[in-house]
């Protein structure tokens, strides 16, 4: 009969039933479990015997596989650690002496089974926790406030300042003037200009980053306030109306003259 579930495992604590047999007592606190069949160090209850890994394995490779060993000298070979290989007649003939049961051993679709089962366990166990009630709280506000104050249209930032556009046409090889004739060097501002040379003026985008990043660190403060942490630190207070000066890299720059 095979057991059924996992819980009727091929290894357990101690046997349920049967007579006591070498290597099944108790031991002691902190002595050395003996497998009962070879003497080797046990790892524990397998098929009702505390017996090693060796012969665990072995027991059950030899009870799956139906094979019929036969033993080349007078079925009394001693079964030990160091010659449990010489003779598998008569190990498994031990096992059976021993009490070891046939039919404590899982068939290896459940043996698979219970198998990924552990690795299933093991896993879960390996990963971390969810989230805290506190941390989802945290989530909530940060995405709440964010909500509230972020504007991906820029539809608040109305005034900026326009790029000036420069006329720069391209120099053309004229003879030296003759003294007292008017110059006509450099051009008069009214002069028309071709597409390809009107160029933006580099310095007049200044003032308009400095406005955008006037407007973006207001959204920051604005963001802030909305925190309850942030807003009992006092935070965005630091500056008159929470509106924080332009950096003094970005400070608009006056007029050209032109």
């Amino acid at each position: 009969t095979s057991m059924s579930s996992p819980s009727d495992a091929e290894s357990s604590p101690r046997p349920l039933l049967g007579p006591q047999v070498p290597g099944r007592e108790d031991a002691e606190p902190g002595e050395e479990k003996v497998c009962a069949v070879c003497g080797d160090r046990a790892t524990g209850y397998h098929f009702h015997v505390m017996t090693c890994e060796g012969c665990k394995g072995f027991f059950r490779r030899s009870i799956n596989k139906g094979v019929h060993f036969t033993c080349p000298f007078s079925r009394s070979c001693p079964i030990t650690k160091a010659k449990r290989r010489q003779c598998q007649a008569c190990r498994l003939q031990k096992c059976l002496d021993v009490g070891m049961r046939k039919d404590m051993i899982m068939s290896p679709e459940a043996l698979r089974r219970r198998r990924a089962l552990r690795v299933q366990r093991r896993l879960a166990q390996e990963q971390p926790g969810g989230l805290t009630a506190e941390q989802q709280e945290l989530i909530a506000i940060l995405i709440a406030a964010h909500q509230r104050t972020f504007d991906s249209s820029f539809s608040q930032f109305m005034h900026y300042w326009p790029a000036v556009r420069l006329c720069v046409p391209s120099p053309q090889p004229q003879s030296p003037p003759e003294p007292g004739a008017p110059t006509a060097w450099p051009p008069s501002p009214q002069t028309d200009c071709l597409d390809e040379d009107v160029l933006p003026d580099v310095f007049s985008m200044l003032p308009h980053f400095a406005d955008l990043s006037t407007f973006m660190i207001q959204q920051v403060i604005n963001f802030a306030k909305e925190i309850p942490a942030f807003r009992s630190a006092g935070v965005g207070h630091t500056h008159t109306g929470g509106r924080p000066p332009p950096p003094p890299a970005l400070t608009p720059l006056p007029p050209r003259p032109r």
